[in-house]
Order: C-alpha cells, then structure tokens, then sequence
C-alpha cells in the first residue's frame, strides 16, 4: 500500500495572535515563511501545528493565540489527505474549544485528533535531551496524540482523576476531610488509567529507539546511544499509591504516576544530558524528529506535514544539508527563515515563498527547482 501524503493547500486566519486576517495558499512542497524576526513567522507554521494537533507547541495556555482586544480566534484550513480533499476549522474562544471535520463539529477534541499528521522542528526541541521531564512527556504525548484517538482519552481522564486525587489530598493534609474510601476510589480510578498511559509510552519509545539509533548514529557517528522510558512506578500502579499514601497526604499532591515519569538518553551508562556535547545534543533532538515522521509512515501510512521554525539558525551547515537530505523529499515542508541563504544551498524541490511583515503578506514568489 502506497503512502498517503497530507498536505494544507490554503489556510485562513482570523484574529490569531497578531494576524487580524490571513488568506493563503501553499505549494505541496517546500513553502519558506521569510521576514524579520516578531513578525507572525513562528506564528504561521503555530496554527498549522494548532489546526492538526489542537494544542500550541509554543504554550499551554490557548487563550494567548487570541489576538489582544478580539473575543475568539479561528483557524479554517483546505487540506489533501492523498488524493482526498478535507476541510478543517478550529475555533478558541475564552471558553474554549471547538473542532471541526468536513464541517462537522467534533464534541469531543480527542476524536478531531489524528485527522491528519505533523512533526515539528523548532529551536525548543533541544530541551527535549537536556530539558526537565516535562518536555519529555510533552513530546511522548504529543506523538501520541495523533496516533490514537484512545491514547488522548485515558490522558484527558487521568489529568481529571489526577486533579481530583490531589484535591482530596490537600483537603485531608489540612485536616478537612478524612474520607479513605473517597481517596482508594480515586487512587483505583487513577491506576486504571496511568497504567494504559504507561505501558503505552513505554511501547512508543521501545519501537521509536531502533530508528532512533541508527539516524542517530548516521548523524553523529555514535553507535552508544541508549533510550529508556523511566517510570516513577516500577510494579503495580496501586500498590505504589497505597505505599505513598501517607507521603501524599503530607505534602497533598500525588508523587507517582506517568506525570512524574521521565525519558533518558545514555550513552553507555552516562546520561546525555550531563555529558553530551552540544552538537551531539542537536544531532539527537534531530534523530527523534526524524524518527517520529518514520514512525507516523510505518504506523499510520502517512507523509506527515513537516514544520521547521527557525531550525538553520540553530544547525551548522553540516547539520542543516543532512536534515534537508534525511527529509522525505515527497512531504510538505513549512520552513520559516530570516535569511534565503540559510536554505539556498540545501533545497531540493519547488519552492514557494512567502514574505511576512507585521503579519502581513508582503510578496509570494514560486521558484524552480533551485532559488
């Protein structure tokens, strides 16, 4: 079975951080997003990502996405999944969310997910090695996110019952309440679901690790490298609630589950992050990327959208020419730049580009097969 290659072929904007409007179409291939740095670049490619995932990897607070002064936010984008048309709309609001499919609005957001497919590059990612493990597991949910529906259920309920528990804690840590039976449903509840979130984050990164490697390896030339998913509960889930259960009522917050997991990379038994050069520190976040859009193809049968914000200000030439080259040459590619130079040299394909000032367009221009 062929591919099936996913692709935005016109976005409209309305009131999206600084752009009151925007209307434009893109070219199947590479689409560069040039302009002086604040001037709606990052913002672009953001509502591309927002518009397939339903979250911002630039912040957790949707509000912010709000242009200042206006009351919603709204997103509609004319997209090819292989040979069939689609239409996709979001729309924030200070209330909240709303999605829609082909025109038909998705009550729940976790079934809009997984539509479509994007990987994202930006200078951020490099956090993702020596970051705190909060990056970790935005990265893990994130990818999981678009692979199933079922995935983004158990994380939506387990956030929930996670609030939930730690609710109770306080109230017990502060002499409030005393109610065990209400905290032993809780903490059942909460088992029930980290487990499935768990065991699946830890599959993910089982089948992630051996692409990994070997880009890795091609990248760098370093063969040690090691990924594993590291749980705060090694055994049963419940048994390690019921033995943290007094230390969570000390503090009131809950001290294990898939919130306090982490994701290391060693090589040998050191960990990356403590002795990892800076260019082996590129060469790894690169490696990720790369395996993600490997894993979305063998996973899903899918060419993901690739966004790169920003990334050749980031990479040496070296470490620019082998991830243009390591790209799948048949996916759309959003890149965003400050300078053409940065991308004349490596492009391979048709290029579209798109000049921005003040989230404005100022001037498009499709160029052959070299700029």
């Amino acid at each position: 079975m062929s591919l099936q290659k996913q692709q935005i072929d016109h976005l409209k904007l309305k009131n999206f951080r600084l752009y009151e409007t925007l209307d434009v179409s893109f070219s199947p291939y590479i689409n560069v997003i040039i302009g002086d740095n604040a001037q709606g670049k990052t913002s672009l490619i953001e509502s591309v990502f927002c518009l397939i995932v339903t979250k911002s990897h630039r912040t957790t607070v949707d509000s912010t996405m709000i242009k200042e002064g206006a009351e919603f936010s709204k997103m509609t984008a004319s997209a090819k999944k292989g040979a069939t048309a689609v239409e996709l709309e979001m729309i924030l609001s200070r209330e909240g969310k709303k999605a829609r499919y082909n025109h038909v609005e998705y009550q729940r957001l976790s079934d809009f997910m997984g539509q479509m497919h994007v990987v994202m590059f930006a200078p951020e990612d490099l956090m993702l090695v020596k970051g705190s493990p909060a990056v970790r597991r935005r990265f893990i949910d994130l990818s999981l996110s678009q692979l199933n529906r079922h995935y983004v259920y158990h994380l939506t309920q387990y956030r929930k019952l996670l609030k939930e528990r730690n609710e109770q804690l306080k109230k017990m840590q502060k002499k409030q309440s005393d109610d065990r039976v209400l905290l032993d449903v809780l903490s059942e509840q909460l088992s029930h679901y980290g487990q499935k979130i768990i065991d699946r984050r830890r599959q993910f990164i089982e089948q992630l690790k051996p692409t990994v490697v070997n880009i890795f390896k091609s990248l760098s030339d370093t063969s040690m490298l090691d990924i594993q998913y590291e749980p705060s509960v090694q055994a049963d889930f419940t048994k390690a609630l019921k033995a943290k259960e007094s230390l969570d009522i000390a503090l009131g917050t809950t001290t294990v589950g898939p919130h306090r997991d982490d994701c290391l990379f060693y090589f040998g038994h050191h960990e990356v992050k403590t002795i990892g050069s800076q260019g082996q520190t590129r060469a790894l976040t690169l490696a990720l990327k790369l395996a993600l859009i490997d894993y979305y193809k063998q996973e899903k049968n899918v060419i993901p959208i690739i966004l790169l914000d920003d990334v050749f200000s980031e990479l040496d030439q070296t470490h620019q020419h082998n991830l243009l080259a390591l790209l799948d040459q048949e996916a759309q590619i959003f890149m965003t730049t400050t300078d053409l130079n940065n991308i004349q040299n490596h492009a391979q394909h048709n290029i579209k580009v798109i000049q921005i000032n003040q989230g404005t367009i100022k001037g498009v221009d499709t160029h052959g097969k070299y700029l």
